[in-house]
């Protein structure tokens, strides 16, 4: 099995009835997304220091709409990881990316807020790194997340709606390119520029450096 996303692969969320995309993504892609968990989890561990769990989501609350992306997700529990800024590798028709994810039912929620505005500066100094980073709570028809045109006043504004809204939702990340071996190699890249935005909602009073 390639660790890799094909376009063949991406074909399976045009499928348009529930039963058939939730039958192709549980032969082609699901796999795919557990083996991908299996080797990224130890590799996070080495880079970061800490243990990642892999969740592979099984989507089984949707009854009748089929969605529209899917993922394996990376967070610092066993059970669950909505409740915990976490890592994620999605995949959609628009292809694969890696994001870095807090819900809105995250108790860290309003920490990852202020942390975001507190090293404001650090984030200045780190744009060219994030020059292609996406916001992918503003998405196009095909899924893919909005380009953020001005890093440091987005971070501002995501930082005064995570402190004030309760439904404040955080997820930004990276399109992954590679159709090929190097492929888990780009993702852990991509993670690891995501890093301090994990930090900002994993540490409270975070400082980067």
């Amino acid at each position: 099995m390639s660790l890799y996303f094909s376009q063949t692969d991406l074909k399976v969320f045009s499928i348009p009835d529930f039963s058939g995309r939730m039958g192709a993504l549980k032969a082609t892609i699901r796999p795919k997304l557990e083996a991908m968990g299996e080797a990224l989890g130890p590799e996070l561990m080495k880079v970061w220091g800490q243990e990642f769990f892999a969740h592979t989501a099984k989507h089984m609350r949707r009854t009748v709409n089929p969605p529209d992306e899917t993922w394996v997700a990376f967070g610092p529990k066993p059970r669950g990881y909505k409740a915990n800024i976490h890592l994620a590798l999605c995949v959609g028709k628009a292809g694969p990316q890696a994001r870095v994810i807090m819900k809105s039912e995250s108790e860290l929620r309003s920490a990852l807020g202020k942390n975001l505005l507190a090293n404001r500066d650090f984030f200045k100094k780190q744009g060219s790194r994030f020059s292609e980073i996406k916001n992918f709570l503003s998405k196009d028809e095909s899924g893919d997340g909005e380009t953020v045109e001005d890093w440091v006043e987005f971070l501002q504004e995501q930082g005064r709606r995570l402190t004030q809204l309760k439904s404040a939702i955080f997820d930004v990340g990276f399109s992954l390119h590679t159709k090929g071996p190097k492929f888990l190699e780009e993702a852990l890249t991509a993670f690891k520029t995501l890093r301090p935005l994990y930090q900002c909602g994993s540490t409270p009073g975070a400082k980067l450096s």
